[in-house]
């Protein structure tokens, strides 16, 4: 398993102790990219997807992590079988 399988399966097991450096490798490797850094918000854009507005701080808060998952939901559809069985779990 890789790293960033890893990862994503870490964050469909929605942890309460996820860093904001790891919301913040899984949502570059989805294709979002870092557009600006506004006070202590990071602000990601991808093409045909909403914009993401996420607090810099640690642990990143539960709706949040949800927030996210809705976004990125496309993506975890075309994982391997095995990540995608977590995610229906």
């Amino acid at each position: 398993m890789t790293k960033k399988e890893k990862l994503f399966k870490r964050l469909l097991g929605l942890p309460k102790d996820l860093r904001f450096e790891e919301l913040d490798k899984i949502l570059v490797s989805v294709g979002y990219v870092l557009e600006r850094t506004r006070g202590s918000h990071a602000i990601y854009t991808k093409s045909g997807a909403n914009t993401l507005t996420i607090p810099r701080k640690s642990p990143v808060k539960s709706y949040l992590i949800q927030q996210v998952l809705e976004e990125i939901g496309d993506t975890l559809e075309n994982m391997p079988d095995g990540m995608q069985n977590e995610q229906n779990n």
